[in-house]
């Protein structure tokens, strides 16, 4: 990396997060500073009626799946990035999504946070939590949400 400090762009690889990929780029571009990009391995274990035999495999089978994706998906956002001029590495990280993130915005001194925010309301995010959340509350830098068009939309007509 380069001596300036990087924008770490946190990703899931969802349709979210593509909205913030493209705020992450254009703000590494405007402040020529290197783009870091983390994603978490996040394998979503089976919940009933796999307690018995073979429950460790499909366990072991869905994250290195899941490891796949995250390395497939690290791949293909810096190759945009590069495709863009931006100058960017990746981390894949695993374990909880927050912390996690934090760790590396912590570990690389990181100058800003960029996440693409679900939008999925306050029933939902009771249920689920929500990284940008979780993130805009622990994180040790500044912290950007991008909310996905359609969503911006929809407040600042209610306004």
């Amino acid at each position: 990396m380069t001596g300036k400090r990087p924008i770490l762009f946190a990703t899931d690889g969802s349709p979210s997060a593509e909205e913030a990929q493209k705020e992450a780029f254009e703000l590494a571009q405007r402040l020529d500073a290197p783009l870091l990009v983390v994603s978490v391995v996040h394998a979503a274990l089976p919940a009933f009626g796999y307690a018995g035999y073979g429950y460790s495999n499909i366990v072991v089978e869905l994250t290195e799946a899941e490891r796949h994706r995250v390395t497939a998906l690290l791949a293909s956002v810096e190759e945009a990035a590069e495709a863009e001029g931006v100058h960017c590495s990746t981390v894949a990280a695993d374990g909880f999504a927050v912390e996690e993130i934090c760790r590396v915005a912590s570990d690389y001194d990181v100058q800003l946070l960029v996440v693409g925010s679900h939008g999925w309301g306050p029933a939902k995010r009771l249920l689920s939590g929500s990284v940008s959340t979780g993130l805009v509350h622990s994180a040790p830098c500044p912290v950007l949400v991008v909310r996905p068009h359609e969503q911006a939309g929809l407040h600042v007509a209610a306004a």
